[in-house]
């Protein structure tokens, strides 16, 4: 399909196009991007000619396309803009995510987070079978050996959602879930991780301990202070990437 054909199918937009603002355009784009919809090296056409493809404004599209720069998903060329497809695909829905999310919306997160992931880790101090304890060390050690984003993403996620398991709760398991899947990607971005890995890790390696031996308040706070950790950097970055943009 002719790029402007591809361009021209992406106008569904959470409002009318002529109205869309570069937010809203370069996460248009970048999910096109990273689904392949726009394939690798498709030259993209400038700024006014992609405006008139997407029908929405010329200074939506010329800013998204500064976004998609600084994200690395388009690259100067002599013909015009490139695409480039992201090594991980959900590295760039993290990113997208993020710009939609204000501080306030963060810190509800957080708050939510920290409270499901503080009763995960008490309930399974006073549930979890000796076979569940042993799974989740092995995916602690797991975790710390891993040295890829995508593993550590995956590993950790499913590391919090066992916990929940651990703690014999359907309703906290399905809540885990539906967190890990709402910040997973966001945590993990390659640029800005929320806790440093070596770190990350040292907190999975505390809380497994306090819920083998059975503290279940010792468990909850560290997870629920493990959580907060990472929301409180993500609201750093979030304030400091809106910085660094404005005064681009």
């Amino acid at each position: 399909m002719p790029v402007e054909d591809t361009l021209r199918s992406l106008r569904s937009w959470p409002r009318p196009p002529a109205q869309a603002d570069a937010a809203t355009v370069a996460n248009r784009l970048a999910e096109a991007i990273a689904l392949g919809v726009l394939p690798d090296g498709e030259p993209l056409p400038r700024g006014p000619e992609l405006a008139a493809s997407l029908g929405c404004p010329d200074d939506a599209a010329h800013e998204a396309l500064g976004r998609l720069s600084r994200d690395g998903l388009v690259i100067a060329a002599a013909p015009g803009p490139l695409t480039r497809r992201p090594a991980d695909p959900v590295l760039v829905a993290g990113v997208a995510r993020l710009r939609e999310l204000d501080t306030h919306e963060l810190r509800e997160i957080s708050d939510q987070h920290s409270a499901v992931a503080g009763a995960a880790a008490l309930l399974a101090a006073e549930r979890a079978t000796g076979d569940e304890l042993d799974a989740l060390r092995g995916l602690a050690a797991d975790f710390a050996a891993a040295t890829t984003t995508a593993d550590r993403r995956r590993l950790d996620g499913r590391l919090h959602i066992e916990i929940a398991a651990a703690a014999q709760s359907s309703r906290l398991t399905h809540q885990e879930i539906t967190l890990q899947a709402e910040t997973g990607a966001l945590r993990w971005l390659p640029w800005a991780e929320a806790i440093p890995h070596a770190s990350e890790a040292d907190q999975h390696a505390d809380i497994l301990t306090a819920i083998g031996d059975g503290d279940g308040l010792r468990a909850r706070a560290l997870a629920e202070e493990h959580v907060r950790a990472g929301i409180r950097r993500l609201v750093e970055f979030r304030l400091w990437s809106a910085a660094r943009r404005c005064t681009r």
